[in-house]
Order: C-alpha cells, then sequence, then structure tokens
C-alpha cells in the first residue's frame, strides 16, 4: 500500500492517533515511496517535503502535489512552476522529469459499484 492521499486520511483509518502523527506518517510514507531521495537531484541529504504546485499558487496538500525534495532544491524552487525550475537545471533527467509527471497522474477510479443492485420486490 502506498502513501494515503493526505494526512486526514491517516486520521480517518485510525493509522494515528493526532494530527500531529498523522503528518509525520504521511511525510514518511512519501519519503519511501521515492526511495529516500530528491524526486528533482537525486540527493539523499536534508529531505524535506515540496509541493509540486506551490500553495501559495493554489496547491493542495494531497499525495499526488508533493514530492520528496532536497533542502537545496526546495529552496531554489520556491515559488516557481517546477517544469519552468526544473528544466533550466544542471542535475535536469528526462527519467525524473517522466517520473515527476507519472507521480502527478490522478490515480484511476475504482469500482463504485462493487455490490449488484438489487431488485425492488415491494411491487
Amino acid at each position: 500500500m502506498g502513501p494515503l492521499h493526505s494526512p486526514k486520511e491517516y486520521l480517518f483509518h485510525l493509522h494515528a492517533t493526532s494530527s500531529g502523527e498523522a503528518k509525520r506518517m504521511w511525510r514518511q510514507h512519501i519519503k519511501e515511496e521515492w526511495n529516500h531521495q530528491c524526486a528533482y537531484c537525486g540527493s539523499e541529504e536534508n529531505l524535506t517535503i515540496d509541493h509540486i504546485v506551490p500553495q501559495s499558487k493554489g496547491g493542495m496538500d494531497f499525495t499526488k502535489n508533493v514530492v520528496c525534495c532536497c533542502h537545496d532544491c526546495n529552496q531554489s524552487k520556491g515559488h516557481d512552476h517546477w517544469k519552468l525550475w526544473y528544466v533550466q537545471q544542471d542535475f535536469y533527467s528526462e527519467e525524473r522529469f517522466d517520473k515527476i509527471e507519472e507521480w502527478m497522474k490522478p490515480d484511476p477510479p475504482t469500482n463504485l459499484f462493487a455490490y449488484r443492485p438489487r431488485r425492488n420486490n415491494a411491487s
């Protein structure tokens, strides 16, 4: 199982008992999904979480909008659009770019109709 969509889901599913613990678990699971490497440069030091679309530009606190990121990349990117910033970096990698794009894609829809419809026997 990958990371849940937000810290609130960790509380809802009783994986955590406080919002602080839920945020720590969520952040840890995101870092694990990225193998404890910066999504942009591949560094394994001073890892943080970066909002791909910054919160100041409408980005949400959801798993698909955050990646594991080193402190240097996080500070350098700031509030810039990630694609414009990333292609200008010396460490730019088409493979990492594609991996981030893939990460941002929404999950496929789940079967909401897992149960067969029942017949109405009232008539």
